[in-house]
């Protein structure tokens, strides 16, 4: 009797279903990881004024001769008063470029019309203002170098200028590009506030906006 024996296709398709039933068989495959949740920074209501600040930058050469060099001017309502040159209050002079970026703790979200109003104190230079979802950006251009201080010592800008639908830092740069060193006390855009428009008129409204 002659005895057949299967060939090699044959025989390796038996090793491949013998060992898939239980006979032997590798190591039990790794699991996917499931990978972690990217933080939200807009869970948060946001607040009408800024609230703190997450980084800001000033020309030595301002530094050593602006009498008006803290950022944290820049945060809460309008308050800038006092005279000049040496005896002003309640705003952050930025000098030749510099700027402050200050954190509304939340997102505001972009509404119809205008959603961030500047108060920029002494006189009308003018900023740049960039907006970001997360303190390390990116960060979108609403407007640059931007006249501000012409209405009631403010300028406005609308996300919608960025096509961003919502933000919740807010990067305000010294648009003047006032030359340094020179002998100004208050160099470069004078910040008082940063302040969230539809937030402040909600709050001001008992919130029903």
């Amino acid at each position: 009797m002659t005895v057949r024996r299967p060939s090699a296709g044959i025989a390796l398709l038996l090793v491949l279903f013998l060992g898939g039933c239980g006979g032997g068989g590798g190591p039990a495959p790794t699991p996917t990881p499931v990978p972690t949740p990217t933080p939200s920074f807009c869970i948060a209501a946001p607040s009408a004024y800024g609230q703190a600040v997450t980084e800001w930058w000033l020309p030595n050469c301002d530094v050593n001769r602006n009498l008006y060099n803290n950022p944290s001017e820049a945060l809460g309502a309008p308050n800038a008063g006092g005279v000049g040159p040496n005896n002003y209050r309640g705003f952050v002079s930025l000098g030749m470029g510099g700027f402050v970026i200050v954190d509304l703790g939340g997102c505001i979200e972009d509404m119809p019309g205008n959603d961030l109003r500047v108060h920029q104190a002494v006189s009308r230079e003018p900023v740049s203002v960039y907006v970001a979802a997360a303190p390390s950006g990116p960060y979108t251009l609403l407007g640059a170098r931007v006249p501000c201080g012409e209405r009631a010592g403010a300028c406005e800008f609308d996300l919608a200028a960025g096509g961003v639908p919502r933000a919740r830092y807010v990067k305000v740069q010294d648009g003047e590009l006032f030359p340094c060193p020179n002998d100004s006390k208050s160099a470069g855009a004078d910040v008082d506030s940063v302040q969230a428009i539809w937030v402040a008129a909600s709050e001001a409204d008992g919130g029903r906006q």
